[in-house]
């Protein structure tokens, strides 16, 4: 008997966490189709298959729940941008991938910023997620020192990548996706070749 009771015990802890599971996923993929304001704790329990009270039990509010999408996913997000340091084509290209199935939902939710304290979370997280990725994959066309010269070139970077500058390229002026990511990857380079030369 005594057997039996954390075994069961065990049971509910993994069905409450598969629970969990699939609402993060559906919020997850409601937040990355549409406006943030259209999304209802209904339609999440909707499409995870399970009741709204469910939802409200795990996580409250509609702004909790993408508190906890936000940290559920960042791993993921950042797993799915791997590139090795200095392979400055490999991680353009990833890059791209990524903008061109979040792109426009980043987007859009940057008007919510100052609004909406959990897309100011969301927006705080994926900032520092991306320049913790620039320092990485950027590293050896950054200055030896930190100092404002290491600062400024995490910046240049930084603009040369940011969601934005893929938005101007390929959603203002129309370019296709393999014109996008060789201007993004002729930007880098140069900020690379600045490094070169600088012997920073």
């Amino acid at each position: 008997m005594s057997n039996k009771r954390p075994y069961a015990m065990d049971q509910r802890a993994a069905a409450v966490e598969k629970t969990r599971g699939q609402i993060l996923q559906a919020a997850y993929e409601l937040f990355l189709a549409e406006q943030y304001e259209d999304v209802t704790l209904e339609r999440v329990a909707e499409r995870a298959g399970v009741s709204k009270q469910t939802v409200i039990r795990q996580f409250g509010s509609k702004d909790q729940l993408a508190y906890a999408v936000v940290d559920w996913q960042r791993p993921h997000e950042e797993a799915a941008r791997t590139a090795e340091p200095g392979e400055m084509a490999a991680a353009v290209a990833v890059l791209v991938g990524r903008y061109e199935r979040m792109g426009d939902a980043n987007v859009r939710v940057l008007a919510l910023e100052d609004r909406v304290p959990a897309i100011g979370y969301l927006l705080e997280q994926g900032r520092d997620s991306h320049r913790q990725w620039i320092e990485r994959v950027f590293a050896p066309y950054l200055p030896k020192f930190r100092g404002a010269a290491y600062e400024r070139r995490v910046m240049a970077f930084y603009a040369a990548t940011e969601v934005m500058t893929w938005k101007l390229l390929r959603r203002d002026f129309k370019l296709g996706r393999k014109q996008t990511q060789a201007v993004l990857l002729e930007l880098v380079s140069s900020l690379a070749a600045q490094t070169r030369e600088t012997g920073d």
